[in-house]
């Protein structure tokens, strides 16, 4: 009897991260061998020479193994990020016959393969796991018959491993796929909850095995417990990277935890000899939104300035290393006088690095149109959907640098991502203002303003947090010139979002805000130059 295979790759497995940010979980090197070779190599010598393998995140890293072996060849799954593993067998589902179905991240002690199920049964690999668990549990008869499958369970027999279909089962089950697909939910399954809904119409049996003959790894520190020299085998830019900047051994690193998957960026706290780190991994469209030379400058600066002195490297790839804060506060702009004070402070601060040729002037009009030109390959011609606004920012921009221009207002170095967020507090009372990648030679009013285009404060808020940063009442000038720069700050993050929307991320807070106040303010601002002799 001819068998095949179809190992699904095609998920981005993130309680791996940051190793997962480069490369797919199933290429990763445990115990000297590449996880899913070594899933290929046992199908290969249980006879199985037709092995279909799904990929989907990063899949361009796996075309070597059509090359490596005659008996693989690829399914893309495209919807990965979208829907669930029930997918990946949609897309592949012709070639479900008398058929194994395995993921590319499971390690066989044992090759299950060679299975010896003379009756042909399709079966799903059990073991029995003591305490709760999150892996679909089952009930099953005399015969092993399985009789009900659920998400998690608690000291009983649980879904871990490979399953097996014969034939009869994978005609079934590929007709009851293509009838429901489309179906609310469906597509968004695991294929084990699928058919937990279909339970009467498809025989599945439970196959036992040993809970240490099948392994699955759920973290990081799982793995390096079966194989403590995964850090120095893993072949990662960033373990190289940490290593050589903080001159230590793989194996140095420890309690490797996510503490943000960033808009532009992700980030991991580690600790090496009790020291707590911050590593900065660079996001997917990062190289769209960043100027990586202006952010090593001000970056470097800022930490000259004693405005972020937890930077320990920054390299012009994107990647950052920098000390974990201890003892974080939320800082409060509105209700803690002391805050609002140590922001204005960190923003004269930013403005009195020297200007250099190493950092760009971010013009906001210039960088909003650039990414608003690539958010209209996905989302139709935004300026004309927007014209009548988007006109207004350009009037306010012509009147901006004329201003600028005639009253002599130079340009500064500016943050240009301030709100509170990147404002960090602690307990003892130091401050850190962070996250440089926006910055650039922009205008004065610029970094304040980006604090209330982004919040709906009311008028009251917007003029206190002027006049703080200018300490005293703004003239007639500087109060138009602030306000006519905030539009431009905010047409910026308009474009942001719209960008970011473009490509699949998250759009931001902010970017229904930043457009409302644009609309709540553009005409007056222009009308308060009405009368302006240039």
């Amino acid at each position: 009897m001819n068998k095949n295979a179809i190992i699904m790759a095609a998920g981005k497995s993130n309680r791996f991260a940051p190793f997962t940010f480069e490369k797919p979980k199933g290429l990763f090197i445990v115990k000297g061998e590449v996880l899913i070779e070594r899933q290929i190599e046992q199908l290969i010598e249980a006879g199985i020479n037709d092995i279909y393998v799904v990929i989907g995140d990063m899949k361009e890293k796996f075309f070597y193994l059509e090359r490596k072996y005659s008996q693989v060849n690829l399914v893309i799954n495209n919807t990965y990020g979208k829907f669930g593993n029930i997918y990946s067998l949609y897309e592949s589902r012709q070639y479900l016959k008398n058929t194994f179905i395995c993921c590319a991240d499971h390690y066989f002690i044992n090759n299950p393969f060679i299975d010896g199920n003379d009756d042909n049964h399709s079966y799903r690999a059990c073991t029995f796991i003591q305490d709760h668990f999150n892996e679909f549990s089952v009930d099953y008869s005399d015969v092993d018959v399985i009789t009900g499958c659920y998400i998690g369970g608690e000291d009983k027999m649980a879904m871990v491993g490979h399953a097996y279909f014969n034939e009869g089962f994978s005609n079934k089950f590929r007709q009851l796929l293509e009838e429901n697909i489309e179906k609310f939910g469906v597509a968004n399954m695991f294929w084990e909850e699928f058919y937990g809904e279909h339970i009467k119409d498809l025989t599945l049996f439970m196959k036992r095995f040993d809970n240490d003959e099948i392994l699955e790894f759920e973290s990081i520190d799982d793995l390096r417990q079966f194989d403590s020299d995964f850090l120095l085998n893993v072949d990662s830019d960033i373990v190289e990277n940490i290593c050589k900047t903080l001159k230590c051994h793989p194996n140095d690193i420890k309690n490797i935890e996510i503490i943000k998957a960033g808009l532009t960026n992700a980030s991991f706290k580690f600790s090496i000899e009790g020291h707590e780190y911050v590593y900065r991994h660079p996001g997917g469209t990062a190289d769209s939104l960043i100027d990586r030379r202006t952010e090593v400058y001000t970056q470097n600066q800022a930490k000259k300035y004693g405005l972020d002195e937890s930077l320990i490297y920054i390299d012009p790839e994107g990647w950052k290393i920098s000390h974990f804060i201890q003892n974080i506060i939320p800082c409060d702009i509105l209700n803690n006088k002391k805050h609002l004070n140590q922001v204005i402070d960190a923003l004269h601060k930013t403005h009195e690095i020297p200007l250099s040729q190493e950092a760009k002037v971010f013009d906001n009009v210039a960088e909003a149109n650039r990414l608003i030109g690539l958010a209209c390959a996905t989302k139709g011609n935004l300026f004309k959907e927007f014209d009548e606004v988007f006109s207004k920012v350009y009037r306010v921009d012509e009147l901006v640098k004329k201003e600028r221009e005639k009253y002599g207002i130079g340009l500064v170095v500016s943050h240009h991502d301030v709100y509170e967020p990147n404002f960090i507090s602690t307990s003892e009372g130091d401050f850190y203002l962070i996250d440089w990648e926006y910055s650039g030679i922009n205008d004065p009013a610029n970094d304040i303003c980006s604090i209330f285009t982004r919040y709906e404060y009311d008028k009251d808020i917007r003029e206190y947090l002027l006049k703080s940063y200018y300490g005293r009442e703004l003239t007639d000038l500087e109060h138009r010139h602030a306000m006519a720069q905030s539009i431009l700050n905010a047409y910026y993050w308009i474009s942001w979002g719209l960008f970011k929307g473009s490509v699949g991320e998250e759009d931001g807070f902010f970017f229904l805000t930043s457009f409302r106040y644009i609309v709540d303010n553009v005409d007056e601002v222009i009308e308060s130059y009405k009368g302006e002799q240039w």
